[in-house]
């Protein structure tokens, strides 16, 4: 629940966001947060910035602190699938895409997203069969 403060600034940020104030708009997110810690659309939206300036880590624990506040929040789960792909922590974001696809099945980003993790972690097993196989055998030169 946000208080009229907080939702001044989040509406000052969003703007700042849209104008790719990236700074600025953490900043005012920040104080938002402040006024109203149990906002959870806060930590969302300023999950959002964090992924813009590819502060991942950072998008990951406010999306992880969405969750925590609003267990429904499906735009929560798409932030951290998506900061977690980009940290190459496919398995971790199929499961937040999975979840947020359950939270809104309607919102064909998961089901891209889940597509790509999915060809991702493809990779990563046939990488891992290649590195496990044995070398092939050496030529022999002739005699």
């Amino acid at each position: 629940m946000t208080t009229p403060e907080a939702l001044a600034l989040s509406n000052e940020a969003n703007a700042l966001f849209v104008d790719e104030d990236y700074d600025s708009a953490l900043d005012l997110y920040t104080q938002a947060i402040e006024v109203a810690p149990q906002a959870a659309e806060l930590y969302v939206a300023r999950a959002a910035v964090h992924l813009k300036m590819e502060d991942y880590p950072a998008a990951i624990g406010d999306a992880n602190k969405a969750i925590q506040l609003d267990g429904g929040s499906a735009k929560a789960y798409l932030r951290k699938g998506v900061a977690c792909f980009n940290m190459e922590e496919y398995a971790t974001a199929k499961g937040a895409f999975e979840k947020g696809r359950e939270l809104d099945a309607g919102n064909n980003q998961f089901k891209t997203w889940l597509r790509k993790c999915n060809a991702e972690l493809e990779d990563e097993m046939v990488g891992d069969d290649q590195a496990a196989a044995p070398p092939p055998p050496a030529a022999h030169a002739p005699a």
